[in-house]
């Protein structure tokens, strides 16, 4: 069972059930391990600090609900920090050593880059990582927790259209983990308003051949409906990657927006053709103008880079970075009207009950660039196309990521609306 692909998810109301139902278990449990279970809440904590950056990517009150559940659902904790004494380097390596190794599940592979130079850092920690993707990963965590066997340590996933946070880090089967000495430096929504601590963002934009194009040849949505394009668009399968589902569906949710950059483009108001808002519209409107559904972004950014070709297509932000070893010489749209794309966020994450807490915790903090966000774990996920979201860290981009024109990321809006826009998606195949 896929969380994706199921055509009716969980709603809020039956999420906070199965959050009020794993924190009576867990207080249940509490007979046996207590203690493990309120340091567990007592050192995963959420920073109080409210500041929002300039961008407004916050999405406010999803993430104080899910900070909530995962106070609650680890023991129930009244405080706590963090990033407290013994969760010092030292103080956690000197744990670590005695657990031995760390246990990964990762949605990308440079878990595997930063997990060498940990393992250099911190001899005597080995660190196993299993490259699953973010749905499977899910129904993965969900089955071995409730078969009462407790896996991995650290959790890295991309959202699958809100249930990442709805059905994982509400019910505290994901624990958001944040040092207090590196939270002062980490920029909002991801110090205290989403869901957890993202160690890099990227998102899905438009790709461009730069050997045809001398510079960027769209710069609205709608630009591709026109005859311009016909049959030259391309985009990664959303049936099969929730990312790109969460583009269009935000698109749906923002219809206002998708509206207003109708008239700016035509110079007209948009004239709806059966479907319910200008968010619909456009994906129908793609449709008729033969877009090409490609297996996934590699496949879209091959098609278009290389070869002399006049289309374009819709990829990952971070796969700019592959230009050279595949012989690419495609670049990335980074201003588009009405907001570019919706941010597509590395969350890092504790999972429920780690069994080698303190090397988790290591791993996750070599991860994060340490105190001062120059630890060598942060170098695979500070790359071109994906932005750090810490203040102190230099972007490898040329624009900063306070300045992409993006839709705030809506875990709730999402995850019920997600559904629907899937099924007009497949009709329109």
């Amino acid at each position: 069972m896929k969380r994706f692909n199921r055509p009716h998810p969980r709603k809020p109301a039956q999420a906070a059930l199965v959050f009020a139902s794993a924190a009576l278990l867990l207080t249940a449990c509490g007979q046996n391990g207590g203690a493990d279970d309120a340091n567990h809440a007592a050192n995963n904590a959420a920073n109080a600090d409210t500041s929002a950056n300039a961008n407004g990517q916050a999405s406010g009150g999803n993430g104080g609900n899910g900070a909530a559940a995962n106070g609650g659902a680890s023991g129930n904790a009244a405080s706590g920090s963090a990033g407290a004494a013994e969760d010092s380097p030292d103080a956690l390596y000197a744990k670590a050593k005695e657990e031995g190794k760390v246990i990964v599940y990762s949605t990308s592979g440079r878990a595997n880059d930063a997990a060498e130079t940990f393992m250099k850092q911190y001899p005597g920690v080995k660190v196993e990582v299993s490259k699953v993707k973010s749905d499977e990963m899910m129904d993965k965590v969900m089955k071995e927790q409730d078969a009462g066997q407790f896996n991995p340590d650290v959790i890295i996933t991309k959202e699958v259209s809100g249930a990442v946070e709805e059905e994982m880090v509400k019910p505290g089967r994901y624990i958001k983990y944040l040092p207090s000495d590196i939270a002062p430096k980490v920029d909002e929504p991801y110090r205290t308003q989403a869901e957890g601590y993202a160690d890099y963002v990227e998102f899905r934009t438009i790709f461009y051949n730069a050997s045809h194009y001398k510079q960027a040849p769209v710069t609205n949505w709608w630009d591709l409906t026109t005859p311009q394009f016909k049959g030259k668009v391309y985009t990664a399968d959303p049936l099969s990657s929730p990312a790109f589902m969460d583009l269009f569906t935000t698109m749906v949710n923002n219809s206002d927006d998708m509206a207003a950059a109708y008239k700016e483009k035509f110079g007209k108001d948009i004239e709806l053709h059966g479907t319910e808002n200008a968010g619909y519209e456009y994906i129908r409107e793609l449709f008729d103008n033969g877009l090409i559904v490609l297996k996934g972004s590699d496949d879209v950014l091959d098609a278009i880079g290389k070869a002399d070709s006049g289309a374009v297509g819709l990829a990952v932000s971070g796969d700019v970075s592959k230009n050279e070893e595949n012989g690419w010489t495609i670049q990335p749209i980074y201003d588009i009207k009405p907001k570019t794309a919706v941010p597509d966020s590395g969350y890092f994450f504790l999972a429920n009950k780690a069994p080698h807490e303190a090397a988790g915790k290591l791993f996750l903090r070599w991860m994060m660039g340490e105190t001062d966000g120059k630890g060598a774990g942060l170098d695979p996920f500070n790359e071109v196309g994906s932005w750090v979201p810490r203040s102190d860290v230099q972007t490898k981009n040329d624009m900063p990521y306070e300045q992409l024109n993006l839709w705030a990321f809506d875990g709730e809006a999402l995850y019920n609306a997600a559904p629907k826009v899937r099924d007009f998606w497949i009709k329109q195949k």
